[in-house]
């Protein structure tokens, strides 16, 4: 059962203008050069796809889903041809990124918005990942470029901060804290915090415990959560407050009220972006330039 994209290819053209004159006429074909090829197409699939008579064609329920099918195939040929040849040229590419939540609700949204603006050639992967996750697959060339809490030292990697957050406190309109204009670590000591697992918060979870510990208190986890969605839909809920970098974006003051978290010295979250020092391509460079322009909106003095 042999056959090839030329026999799609010229039973589409048929198809579509249901006469075969005219559908020779579009491949530039001589009229039984694609007679012969539709008709070994039908032999070779053991079916038939046209019912053809002196006067017209028309399509079998057969000839119409290969229709439907083949005009897809085709397509997705064309845009693998033009892109591969496009990424051949250097005027487009594919970029993997990862993110953590942290940066996921303002400041790689905000990068993604001027990249795409200045590179409209330039496709965006975003995946989330952890920050430890991001490492290794760096480490491994399956995503380009990761945003991560904290710094990372590799002979492999590069990395520069992008962004510096402090710590905020996210409490429901009603709690008693949200009367404070700032709060400290002493007032967060004695409240059931709604936090991050450690397994999808894993570097920011350290970071908050550290944080408690140098300030000799220690940290009630009352609920933890995976996402940020479930952690924000829990402090609504009135189950305790949270711990974040900044006001989500997605929020307002009717459902979360932010405190600054003041300790002295001051605590900081720091966001750095990371490559491979190996995978320099015009498209990396850009995104990098573009998320040190951005990123100086992130760093909180």
């Amino acid at each position: 059962m042999r056959y090839d994209l030329k026999h799609l290819s010229t039973f589409v053209a048929v198809a579509e203008e249901l006469n075969f004159h005219r559908a020779a006429e579009r491949l530039t074909m001589a009229q039984p050069a694609v007679s012969r090829i539709v008709l070994e197409l039908e032999d070779r699939l053991g079916v038939k796809l046209l019912i053809r008579t002196t006067r017209k064609v028309r399509l079998t329920e057969s000839g119409r889903y290969l229709l439907e099918e083949a005009q897809e195939i085709l397509g997705r040929i064309d845009v693998a041809i033009n892109t591969a040849r496009l990424l051949a040229s250097g005027t487009k590419a594919i970029l993997r990124i990862g993110y953590t939540t942290i940066t996921g609700h303002s400041l790689v949204p905000d990068i993604a918005r001027e990249f795409r603006l200045a590179n409209p050639d330039v496709r965006l992967e975003l995946t989330y990942l952890t920050s430890p996750a991001q490492r290794d697959k760096i480490l491994q060339d399956e995503i380009d470029l990761g945003f991560i809490v904290g710094s990372f030292q590799s002979s492999e990697i590069e990395s520069r901060p992008v962004a510096r957050h402090r710590l905020v406190a996210l409490l429901p309109p009603r709690h008693p804290l949200t009367q404070k204009p700032f709060l400290t670590i002493e007032d967060l000591a004695g409240e059931q915090l709604v936090l991050g697992t450690n397994t999808e918060w894993p570097t920011f979870r350290r970071s908050i415990v550290d944080v408690f510990q140098n300030a000799g208190q220690v940290l009630n986890v009352g609920q933890e959560a995976s996402s940020l969605t479930g952690i924000l839909g829990l402090v609504t809920a009135g189950v305790g407050i949270t711990i974040f970098c900044g006001m989500p974006r997605f929020c307002g003051e009717d459902a979360i009220v932010p405190r600054p978290i003041v300790t002295d010295p001051p605590v900081y979250i720091e966001t750095h972006l990371a490559w491979r020092r190996t995978s320099i391509s015009g498209a990396v460079h850009n995104f990098i330039e573009t998320s040190r322009t951005v990123g100086k909106n992130y760093i909180m003095e």
